[in-house]
């Protein structure tokens, strides 16, 4: 089963493929989605493209988004809720589940903590995906780290169940 974990950003969307073959999961691919230059709106088109893109190429059985966060900013917050979504749309329109997990729930899944740092979550993901450290590039860490979730939530039988969007 293939899974693509996906962590929204308007200037950059993170992608990451994670294809579970019984207990054994492996990367297929992962990479990033340029927003590209302009206004709001034609990074959003570029970011619909993108994963349009990486769905049709990598053919995955369900997309996992990070769930919007609370912050300080409100613009921020704004923004990166129209990108998620641009993002759902795409996965929708493609005919693919769509599944959602907090930061700390994926934090809590692939780590053990729901408190994890950056560095733990680079760390966790390159050794569950027997990838060397430091081959993952930064802004799909974390759309790796929640395909992984997804995986260990429910994708597979024997494990919990992933929640819907």
């Amino acid at each position: 089963m293939r899974v693509l974990g996906v962590d929204p950003g308007s200037a950059v969307t993170g992608y990451g493929v994670v294809e579970a073959r019984g207990r054994d999961v492996a990367c297929v691919d992962c990479g990033t989605i340029p927003g590209g230059d302009g206004t709001l709106a034609d990074r959003l088109v570029s970011v619909f493209d993108g994963l349009t893109a990486v769905i049709e190429e990598f053919d995955p059985a369900a997309v996992v988004i990070e769930n919007a966060f609370l912050g300080k900013n409100v613009r921020t917050l704004a923004v990166m809720s129209q990108t998620r979504g641009v993002l759902v749309l795409a996965a929708r329109k493609a005919g693919l589940p769509v599944h959602e997990y907090t930061p700390r729930e994926v934090k809590q899944s692939v780590v053990g903590t729901g408190r994890a740092s950056k560095t733990q979550i680079a760390w966790m993901v390159s050794t569950l995906l027997h990838m060397p450290a430091g081959r993952v590039p930064r802004d799909a860490t974390d759309s790796l780290a929640i395909a992984l979730c997804h995986l260990n939530r429910g994708a597979r039988p024997g494990f919990g169940n992933g929640r819907r969007a």
